[in-house]
């Protein structure tokens, strides 16, 4: 089994609010993007919501996690230490846009002969089969939620609750902290932020080893403004995930991209490994 990785923050910021777990000695993989808070915060260490929440992951993935749990148990107790470190900065969880959240793709190789993954926000996970096919296991629920986050408030309206005018949401700021509102809810999207309706939102399930060729896991930092998923797999199988990456950053400067924190981890699958 090969593993490649790529971990960079933002040209913009003094740490990545990205993490990354390379569990090697329980086959788990997983890369975690951290939502870039709304309220101002900093611990001790002048850290803020983000990149914490993505670290509590990663930390509990590479030190806690045990074996024996299925990722959905994994992500659940991650769930509540979140939870807990928030509790302890005396963070007000009942404001959405205060929580400190993060979206995971996670993928445990099991002694079974299959693979089982777990999947929240827009992280994504891509598989190649033997045959070639290449599909993504999961579904980006991210994309798009300002549409959906509309169309939401105007079906709320028609049933006479009263929201601001969408003048209102022109403002970016409270675009966003309504996005924020629409967490794990069912015209919203999908993220760790310490709240228990996360359970029912993972998206997991698993696939059988022999089947699969390759396994790409990225955050949003490493999507490519004018290729689809696939092709963004094939461009990173051909060039590798480092220069993938150099030459994304390039590509957005050129052209007055946001750029933002990228990580990924591909992993080939070796014939032996294939056969179990």
């Amino acid at each position: 089994m090969k593993v490649e990785s790529f971990f960079s923050a933002a040209p913009h910021k003094r740490v990545s609010e990205d993490s990354i777990v390379l569990n090697e000695k329980i086959n788990v993989y997983g890369v975690f993007d951290g939502a870039t808070p709304l309220i101002p915060f900093k611990d001790e260490n002048g850290m803020n919501g983000a990149y914490l929440a993505s670290n509590i992951f990663k930390d509990y993935f590479f030190r806690l996690y045990r074996s024996t749990l299925s990722l959905v148990e994994g992500i659940m107790a991650a769930n509540r230490m979140l939870r807990e470190h928030m509790e302890k900065y005396k963070v007000n969880q009942a404001k959405y846009e205060n929580l400190w959240s993060t979206c995971a793709a996670i993928i445990k190789i099991e002694k079974d002969g299959k693979i089982a993954y777990a999947q929240l926000g827009d992280c994504m996970i891509i598989a190649e089969y033997q045959d070639g096919t290449i599909k993504a296991l999961t579904r980006d629920t991210v994309k798009d939620i300002s549409y959906r986050a509309k169309a939401w408030r105007e079906e709320q309206r028609k049933h006479g609750v009263k929201i601001p005018d969408e003048v209102y949401y022109q403002d970016r700021t409270q675009q966003l902290i309504f996005n924020r509102s629409l967490a794990n809810k069912e015209y919203g999207y999908t993220v760790a932020n310490g709240k228990k309706e996360v359970f029912n939102f993972i998206q997991h399930g698993q696939v059988n080893i022999g089947e699969i060729k390759t396994l790409l896991l990225m955050t949003d930092g490493l999507f490519h403004p004018k290729y689809s998923i696939e092709e963004t797999f094939k461009k990173i199988q051909t060039i590798g995930l480092d220069v993938y990456a150099v030459e994304l950053g390039q590509y957005e400067k050129s052209n007055n991209l946001r750029s933002d924190d990228k990580t990924g981890v591909m992993i080939s699958f070796c014939e032996e490994v294939r056969s179990l």
